[in-house]
């Protein structure tokens, strides 16, 4: 038993997946130290936890010491999860499974792949071994529900204090002091985890819902501003063109919008920008169904 921990616990090379094509040695390499990573976070993690939760013990009992023996349950029984698995990586015949289905898929397990296409590949390989061992993924889903719970309890545990948001003075206050601090770090790190989680259910609940609200808005205020433009240029007369020596007309003798030289009696009109720029009526008009901006100057005129 021991010599299987102690086997656990000391990082394996990549030669201990010597066996394995080029692709596959890296991606068990990978896994397996990211696992033994976060093992050793994990012991840290708990360690700290039961030291200063020791400490605290001298205290009088509080909502701290139940949150502080959560976190070392959660600690204990992610440490049992994250050993199954990294026994699972060490699994010859599940690994040897998994070499098999890639192979047969026609993937090319000699040639180290692009990083997007590797990181592809190293998450299907996580998802073999956890579909080959239905108990990890049931226990995964568990741990990650423990600790979402445990990070709402301890925000409302916060909320709860009499410390007007100035957490690190009220905690210098109480006896149990040090242990509230270690859990708030540790709460923290949690938080981190499932910060990209968190982001995208905001997203989803808050973030998309406003931002849709927020283009509906911009487009209602467009058409309001579109309808009262076209309101007020039904009060400005149109003038008639008489030809060449037409002295009203300011600019080249041709519409922007039609790129179309003004006709004789054709109606001119002229918007109320800075630059008092000309155009058809006809063209102006059409143009004031989909924007409220002079054409030539882009000056807003709802």
């Amino acid at each position: 038993m021991l010599e299987n921990i102690k086997q656990l616990l000391i990082p394996q090379s990549r030669e201990r997946y010597g066996i394995y094509p080029n692709v596959l040695k890296e991606v068990f390499s990978q896994l397996s130290r990211g696992v033994q990573i976060y093992i050793y976070f994990t012991i840290s993690k708990l360690l700290i936890t039961l030291i200063f939760f020791g400490e605290a013990l001298k205290c009088e009992l509080s909502e701290s010491h139940s949150t502080a023996t959560t976190l070392i349950l959660h600690s204990i029984f992610l440490l049992y999860h994250e050993f199954k698995y990294k026994m699972e990586l060490e699994n010859i015949e599940k690994l040897n499974l998994i070499q098999q289905l890639l192979e047969q898929q026609g993937m090319n397990l000699e040639q180290i792949p692009d990083r997007q296409t590797f990181n592809k590949l190293t998450m299907t390989v996580k998802k073999s071994i956890f579909s080959q061992c239905p108990d990890l993924n049931r226990e995964s889903k568990f741990l990650n529900f423990l600790a979402q719970v445990i990070i709402i309890r301890f925000f409302i545990m916060m909320l709860d204090s009499p410390f007007n948001f100035n957490m690190f003075e009220f905690y210098q206050e109480t006896c149990d002091a040090h242990l509230l601090n270690v859990i708030f770090i540790i709460v923290l790190t949690m938080f981190l985890e499932f910060i990209f989680l968190y982001c995208l259910v905001f997203v989803l609940v808050i973030a998309l819902p406003l931002l849709c609200c927020i283009q509906i808005y911009r487009k209602g205020k467009q058409l309001y501003s579109i309808r009262k433009l076209k309101r007020y240029l039904e009060s400005i007369p149109p003038h008639k063109y008489t030809g060449l020596d037409d002295t009203w007309v300011k600019e080249d003798k041709n519409c922007c919008i039609c790129m179309q030289e003004y006709a004789h009696n054709e109606s001119i009109l002229q918007l109320p920008c800075s630059g008092q720029h000309q155009f058809h009526e006809s063209c102006v008009r059409n143009w004031f169904n989909i924007s409220n901006s002079c054409p030539i100057c882009r000056q807003q005129l709802g």
